[in-house]
């Protein structure tokens, strides 16, 4: 199969990663097509918060993050780094979440995860001192986590790419993508029509919308995840000059995390309900007040967070919401992302449902993938056929992508059968 022209539909994090690096691998006709600015764009890189929790109950996922910090860590942009390497601390409020934070531990091992311990609440305490003592068991500390800003990274690979030829068109909008005999032949755009043998949706939240015009069902939904960030706190002050100096927390007996921004707080949740999106209803950049991927914080939905959050960090106590937004990213059904090319459309193939903690791995193991036939990562789990006929339903990608947004931090085993939506076949008897 010729690969000699590939197309590659957003330059999002994803797209940035996976355009340098099919450049590095040779190839020479590379087109980057991208409905937003350059490179904020307005897709959830955009809005990202950064934080990057490497370990992970699936080794894939695992390896994925350690590739993407490498690479974060090697990069540069004129507006400061890329990646900022602070460390990661988990507490736990309960002893079934220490548990699991020991787990963790022997997840880290197994995949070669290196630095990764066990701290006492005293020890928690030391690495982030607002922290309440008194009410964690203990905490979970990874050395060589840390904050991926998308944006930087999007446009120092973006500059990478350009310089070894690819071609990037920004504010270009993907009108529909041409099939004949069952292979892809072009992108159709309302600035022109291009060519290609290889087709790589790298759309994100719109990752179901360029599907559908190649007549696949990309089960992935978007859904709106609450961040918001404080008021200036006097007991931060020192922090005004530095960015981020803590390490990155997370209270995922709350569905919560946290990160220290010069001297505020930013807060994120997973607690509120969920709040799925159509791919067909999100704005574009006309018609969205600040970004697409940034819909109106609803305070409503923040009461019962920020009183947890409160409880886990009393300097939050006095403190005020200076702003907030809900932003848009992508769910699936099983938790893992969507990689490889579709057996039903030749030449199509798919890097979606990628946060920024994978996005640097998954972008070169995808690309690597289309160049030499394999990944250096398996990615079975995460191929883009692997979703039987029930599964890509509108009402189950809906309820499942939902389900999966509520149990984000809840501790379910790997291989834990789902409970909702079930039965949905049962036999006469």
């Amino acid at each position: 199969m010729r690969r000699d022209r590939i197309v590659v539909i957003g330059a999002g994090i994803v797209g940035c990663v996976l355009s340098e690096h099919l450049t590095k691998l040779g190839a020479t006709d590379v087109t980057v097509i991208e409905k937003g600015p350059l490179f904020e764009t307005g897709g959830s890189s955009s809005h990202a918060p950064g934080l990057m929790f490497q370990t992970n109950s699936s080794r894939s996922m695992t390896k994925l993050a350690m590739r993407s910090v490498e690479k974060y860590k090697a990069l540069t942009h004129d507006e400061g780094p890329c990646y900022i390497e602070i460390g990661s601390l988990e507490v736990a409020y309960t002893p079934e979440r220490l548990q699991e934070l020991k787990r963790k531990l022997g997840f880290a091992a197994s995949y070669g995860l290196e630095g990764a311990k066990l701290l006492s609440p005293e020890e928690c305490v030391e690495k982030i001192p607002q922290l309440e003592q008194e009410k964690i068991y203990g905490g979970y500390f990874v050395p060589n986590d840390g904050i991926g800003k998308a944006v930087r990274i999007g446009a120092a690979l973006g500059k990478q790419a350009q310089e070894r030829g690819a071609v990037f068109h920004g504010n270009t909008e993907v009108l529909d993508v041409e099939v004949s005999n069952g292979r892809v032949e072009a992108v159709v755009t309302n600035k022109g029509r291009f060519e290609a043998d290889v087709i790589v949706c790298c759309a994100g939240i719109w990752g179901p919308k360029i599907g559908k015009m190649v007549g696949l069902t990309l089960p992935l939904q978007p859904l709106e995840h609450q961040m918001a960030y404080t008021k200036p706190l006097e007991a931060l002050g020192h922090f005004k000059d530095d960015e981020t100096a803590q390490p990155i927390l997370r209270h995922q007996d709350s569905s919560m995390y946290f990160k220290q921004y010069f001297d505020t707080y930013g807060v994120g949740s997973y607690q509120h309900r969920a709040i799925p999106i159509p791919a067909e209803d999100i704005k574009s950049n006309a018609q969205a007040p600040r970004m697409p991927s940034m819909h109106p914080f609803t305070p409503k939905d923040f009461e019962g967070p920020w009183n947890d959050a409160k409880d886990l960090l009393p300097i939050l106590s006095d403190a005020e919401i200076d702003w907030g937004m809900n932003g848009l990213f992508s769910f699936t059904q099983d938790g893992m992302s969507v990689f490889g090319e579709s057996s039903k459309v030749k030449g199509f193939w798919a890097a979606e449902a990628v946060w920024v903690t994978h996005a640097g791995g998954a972008g070169e193991c995808v690309a690597e993938w289309i160049m030499t036939g394999r990944s250096p990562v398996d990615l079975r789990e995460h191929h883009i056929d692997r979703f039987e006929a029930h599964g890509r339903s509108p009402s189950y990608i809906r309820q499942r992508g939902s389900q999966n947004f509520i149990e984000v931090y809840d501790i379910i085993h790997p291989l834990q059968p789902m409970e909702e939506p079930r039965p949905l076949r049962v036999s006469p008897f």
